[in-house]
């Protein structure tokens, strides 16, 4: 199965053969003292092959799925050629996490069908509030299951619970998308409050901050979010979605909503589970983070755990009931896609992914 890769620290891409080539670029500094040593390219997933020299690394191309950079990255059109022969998407994200743009190679199974059926549907209000909804129902039902999780394990969590599931009843009454969106800030408003009780250790967290990230646990999510809205992309664009055309969040420029859709549903599955894994088995803490020209941020040996933890979480399986066999998340995340086209196709219902508790 092909694999991400993600690269942390500044680095030259380059094409070798059918075998992509990571140096570490020496007129580029580690971007704050608080980082860790950036001597050789600093890559995780998977693992590179050898080389005589600590400065380079060589990665089979046929191996990788996509990239995901996060530090000052070089590259040409050379490389760009390989990565599109070979259908790797390149994600670019600045040092913080915030998402820049990606790379799309020309793919063979982009289908102008497919784009008119989401335009169509999209200019339909009442079919796209009812998607829209589903979304939105989507990720308030994973939540919810998280939250039983942990009751289940005689956290009392009674309350948040009930309280959600009051909301989700009214998103079928809502009449706008306005309104469906209103409903989700107050379902994970009392979400994320509830946070506080599952922390095994006493953690500064009661509200999403988003811009910027203003402690660890926002941090925390702010990066997982970007790099799900990439693992999100990948899958949509393999289907032959279009990712311009969203339905609960809007089109606009420089954004692709429909990855920001998809992956509302599986933020609480892949991105919080995560997070309450290393809060509560202590794999990071408070002094893992610094306070850097207001924003809040990892340092790169914790952004590496981090991210190994979010790729187990994604290739971690589970019993999928229609297919009747053990699935990833990131096979999940596909059959989505798949089960979305087939809902724009008239041909099924579009019902959101629920994680059992």
């Amino acid at each position: 199965m092909k694999q991400n890769l993600f690269i942390f620290s500044n680095s030259i891409l380059r094409k070798k053969d059918n075998t992509l080539l990571i140096e570490s670029n020496p007129d580029k500094e580690p971007a704050y003292e608080a980082d860790i040593d950036l001597q050789e390219p600093d890559v995780i997933i998977p693992p590179p092959t050898d080389s005589e020299y600590s400065s380079k690394k060589f990665i089979p191309a046929d191996n990788i799925e996509s990239i995901f950079t996060f530090g000052d990255i070089r590259f040409n059109t050379r490389f760009l050629s390989i990565a599109s022969n070979y259908g790797i998407l390149i994600h670019s994200f600045n040092y913080y996490g915030k998402y820049i743009g990606s790379f799309l190679p020309v793919s063979s199974i982009n289908s102008g069908s497919i784009a008119i059926l989401q335009v169509n549907f999209y200019n339909d209000y009442e079919k796209r509030l009812k998607l829209a909804s589903a979304f939105v129902k989507g990720a308030a039902l994973n939540s919810v299951a998280n939250l039983l999780y942990y009751k289940y394990r005689n956290i009392e969590l009674e309350e948040e619970i009930d309280n959600i599931n009051l909301l989700i009843n009214s998103l079928d009454s809502s009449l706008s998308i306005g309104e469906l969106m209103g409903i989700e800030g107050n379902i994970k408003a009392i979400y994320y409050k509830s946070w506080k009780k599952i922390f095994k250790k006493e953690i500064e967290f009661t509200k999403r901050v988003k811009r910027p990230p203003d402690n660890m646990i926002n941090c925390l999510i702010s990066y997982g979010n970007a790099v799900l809205y990439g693992v999100c992309l990948n899958e949509i664009y393999r289907t032959g979605l279009l990712p311009s055309i969203g339905f609960l969040h809007s089109p606009g420029e420089n954004r692709l909503p429909l990855s920001f859709d998809l992956a509302e549903i599986f933020k609480p599955v892949i991105v919080d589970k995560t997070i309450f894994k290393l809060v509560n088995k202590d794999l990071l803490d408070e002094n893992d983070f610094f306070l850097r020209e207001g924003i809040f941020t990892m340092k790169n040996n914790i952004k590496k755990v981090f991210i190994e933890n979010l790729e187990n979480r994604l290739k971690s399986t589970i019993i999928n009931e229609k297919l009747k066999r053990s699935t990833s998340y990131r096979t999940i995340i596909r059959l989505e896609c798949h089960k979305l086209i087939n809902h724009l196709k008239d041909k099924e219902e579009f019902k959101p992914f629920y994680n059992k508790p």
